[in-house]
C-alpha cells in the first residue's frame, strides 16, 4: 500500500470528500503543503489570497453562493488569528466553511514556539467544532468529520489545527465512507406530538403570521415553503438573510425590519401566532415588543428556543422537515386576514418604500440597480446597522444571490465574498457594494480577481464626498482601482447616474465604480 506524507494526505483527503479549491496564505507551517500543491493542481484549485480574513470571507461567499462548503489554509500564530474575524461571521450566519491552520509540532505545544497561538481556545466560541490532529494517520478522518459537522445540523465553520509534524509525517490513506458520531442529531424530524401541538395552536389561531429567515434557505424547501404559504394564505416575512426566498409569494409582505413604524412591526402586532422557521428574532425585534406574542418557533438549534416562555411553542426541527410534513398533515384553515386590510397593507408598504427611496440615496442608488439586474445578478454587501434595512431595495430572484454579513455586520466582508461567489458561479453576474470605509478593509483583493481574470463589479459608495462635515474626504477610489490595473470609473449622485451604472455593469473584466453621494 502507498505511503503519503502528512501534505498529500491533505489533497487526497480534499479530492475525496469532493472539495475542488481552496482559498488561503502560504506561511512556515503549511509550507510543505505548498510544496506538494503543483502535483494536485489538477484536481484541486488554490487561490492566493492576500490577507486570511479575505480568504475566510471569499469561502464564505463562495458556500453561500453555491452551497457547498468554502475551504481555507493558512499558517499558524497570527494567520490563523488573522481568520477570527471571517470564522466568527460564518459561524452567526450558519455558513459551512472549514479552516485548517498550520501549527507547531506537537512536542512544542503548550512552550510559546515562535507564531504558536493555542487554535483551538481562541476559536471555540466561534465554530461549531473544531480538533487538534495529533498523528498523521488521524488526519484524512478529521477532515471527513470536519466536512461532516460543518454541512449538516446547524451548518457552520469548523477548524482543524495540523502540527508541522503531522504535515510531515507518513501513513496510508484511510478515509471513512460514512460518519457516525455519537449523540449528534445532523438532521431532527418533525415528530407526532410537536405536530399536533402545531395543528392545535393553528385551530385556534385567527391571524397567523409567518416569518422565514436563513434557516429556511435550503433548494428542497422552497417548494414546499410556497405550497405551506397558499394553502393558508398566510402573510409572510423573511429576515435580511432570507431575502429572495418567496419574493414571488401574492402574501408576501417584505423584510423583517427593526422599524417600528414599518409593515412588518404591524404585521407583528396584530398576529396571534407567530411561525417562527429558522430565524433569530431575538436579532431584529426587542425582546418588550414579543413579551406577549405567542410564538411557534421552529429551529434545528436548540438554543433558539427559550422553555421558560409558557406562550411559546419550541419545535425542534429542521425546516425541510417541517416544511415537507406540514405539506401532507395539516388541513387547510380559514383566518380571519381580511383582504381589504392585507391590500391596503401592501399599498403602504409601497408607499413607505417609496418615500424612503425619494429621501435616502443608498435606496435609490440600490433601486436603480435592481431595475437593471432584474434580481438575477449575485450581490455581496456589507453596510453599518443602521443600514441594514437599505437591503430591501436590492431584489432577489433566488436566496443565494443575496449575500451579506447578516448576524455580525463585518467590515470589509462583502468584496472578499464577491470574489468567492465568482468562483462558485463563474457563469453569474457577480457584484460587490461596499461604503468606501468598508470597501478599505481588503480592498488588496483586488489584485486576486485581477489574476484571476474574473469578471466583477465593485461598487464602492463613497460617503465622505459630501458629507460637509467631513475634514478627509477619503481616497480617491477611481485612482486605487486603476492603480491596481481595474477598469475604473468615478459617477456623481446625478441624472445620468442610471445610464452610467448601465453601461458599466455591462463591461467585462474587473471594473469598479466609485459613486459619490
Amino acid at each position: 500500500m502507498k505511503r503519503f506524507i502528512g501534505a498529500e494526505l491533505f489533497f487526497e483527503s480534499l479530492y475525496n470528500l469532493g472539495i475542488r479549491i481552496i482559498f488561503g496564505l502560504p506561511g512556515g507551517y503549511v509550507l510543505k503543503i505548498y510544496d506538494v500543491m503543483p502535483s494536485y493542481a489538477s484536481k484541486v484549485k488554490h487561490i492566493l489570497t492576500r490577507h486570511e480574513q479575505a480568504a475566510t470571507h471569499m469561502a464564505d461567499g463562495f458556500s453561500r453562493a453555491s452551497g457547498l462548503p468554502g475551504i481555507i489554509l493558512c499558517t499558524s500564530g497570527p494567520a490563523a488569528t488573522n481568520t477570527v474575524t471571517g470564522i466568527s461571521t460564518a459561524y452567526m450566519d450558519s455558513v459551512p466553511v472549514l479552516i485548517f491552520t498550520g501549527q507547531v509540532p506537537t512536542p512544542f505545544l503548550g512552550s510559546d514556539a515562535f507564531q504558536e497561538a493555542d487554535h483551538i481556545g481562541i476559536t471555540r466560541s466561534c465554530t461549531k467544532h473544531n480538533t487538534l490532529v495529533r498523528k498523521t494517520k488521524d488526519l484524512p478522518k478529521a477532515m471527513a468529520e470536519a466536512l461532516y459537522i460543518s454541512t449538516t445540523g446547524r451548518k457552520g465553520p469548523v477548524l482543524v489545527d495540523m502540527p508541522k509534524d503531522v504535515i510531515l509525517g507518513e501513513s496510508d490513506f484511510k478515509i471513512p465512507n460514512k460518519i457516525k458520531l455519537s449523540s449528534y442529531d445532523e438532521n431532527p424530524t418533525l415528530i407526532k406530538r410537536d405536530l399536533n401541538s402545531l395543528k392545535a395552536r393553528l385551530s385556534k389561531s385567527k391571524k397567523p403570521l409567518l416569518i422565514l429567515g436563513r434557516g429556511s434557505c435550503e433548494d428542497e424547501n422552497i417548494k414546499n415553503i410556497k405550497a405551506f404559504i397558499r394553502r393558508f394564505k398566510i402573510p409572510t416575512l423573511t429576515s435580511v438573510m432570507a431575502l429572495g426566498l418567496v419574493e414571488d409569494s401574492d402574501y408576501y409582505f417584505g423584510m423583517l425590519e427593526n422599524d417600528i413604524t414599518s409593515v412588518s412591526y404591524e404585521l407583528i402586532e396584530q398576529s396571534d401566532n407567530i411561525i417562527v422557521v429558522g430565524c433569530d428574532l431575538n436579532k431584529i425585534i426587542p425582546k418588550a415588543v414579543l413579551k406577549n406574542k405567542k410564538l411557534t418557533i421552529v429551529d434545528i438549534d436548540k438554543a433558539m428556543m427559550n422553555p421558560t416562555v409558557k406562550s411559546n411553542l419550541n419545535i425542534y426541527c429542521s425546516s425541510t422537515s417541517f416544511f415537507e410534513k406540514t405539506k401532507d398533515e395539516l388541513e387547510p384553515l380559514e383566518f380571519v386576514w381580511e383582504k381589504e386590510y392585507l391590500s391596503k397593507l401592501s399599498s403602504k408598504n409601497l408607499l413607505n418604500n417609496k418615500k424612503v427611496i425619494s429621501n435616502n440615496k443608498k435606496a435609490a442608488i440600490f433601486t436603480m440597480l435592481s431595475e437593471l439586474l432584474k434580481g438575477e445578478a449575485v450581490v455581496c454587501s456589507d453596510f453599518r446597522y443602521e443600514d441594514v434595512n437599505l437591503q430591501k431595495f436590492i431584489k432577489f430572484n433566488n436566496y443565494k444571490n443575496n449575500i451579506l454579513s447578516g448576524g455580525n455586520g463585518t467590515p470589509g466582508y462583502g468584496f472578499p465574498a464577491a470574489i468567492g461567489a465568482k468562483f462558485s458561479r463563474p457563469n453569474s453576474k457577480v457584484i460587490s457594494i461596499s461604503s468606501g470605509n468598508n470597501f478599505q478593509f481588503n480592498m488588496q483583493e483586488i489584485i486576486v480577481a485581477l489574476e484571476q481574470k474574473l469578471d466583477l463589479t465593485i461598487i464602492v459608495l463613497n460617503e465622505r464626498f459630501s458629507d460637509k462635515k467631513a475634514k478627509y474626504k477619503g481616497p480617491n477610489f477611481k485612482s486605487i482601482g486603476e492603480s491596481f490595473g481595474a477598469k475604473s470609473f468615478q459617477f456623481n449622485m446625478d441624472a445620468s447616474l442610471k445610464s452610467n451604472l448601465s453601461k458599466s455593469l455591462n463591461r467585462k473584466g474587473v471594473v469598479l465604480i466609485e459613486v459619490r453621494i
